[in-house]
């Protein structure tokens, strides 16, 4: 066999690896007890893991059809469900400190 189809053979071999590893990881994931939301639209697809750490967000080409407004509010209510929120709640407002523009650049660090 010449050097080329010796690289091409050794390629294909590792694609192969890799496929065989994303369908055990997958298999992994199905048994871990991760939660998948989807949104009442259908639009919005939310996995996390078993510790509410979100995995990954899928959206629909449906959801590009929609306002921003309406496709962020979909995302955050299927992201809270998805990490142990109840659906549907309000988001919490997060207070923020004062701001105090008058010198921002002022503050002195000890390092």
């Amino acid at each position: 066999m010449t050097d080329t189809a010796q690289l091409i053979e050794e390629m294909r071999w590792q694609l192969r690896q890799i496929e065989d590893r994303k369908a055990e990881n997958r298999r992994l994931l199905a048994g871990s007890g991760q939660t998948t939301v989807v949104s009442p639209d259908r639009t919005v697809t939310v996995l996390a893991g078993p510790d509410g750490v979100v995995n990954e967000v899928r959206l629909a080409p449906e959801a590009l059809r929609s306002d921003a407004d309406t496709l962020s509010r979909a995302i955050t209510a299927a992201i809270r469900e998805a990490a142990g929120g109840k659906p549907g709640a309000p988001p919490a407002a997060e207070p923020h400190p004062p701001v105090d523009d008058d010198d921002p650049y002022d503050t002195v660090f000890d390092v």
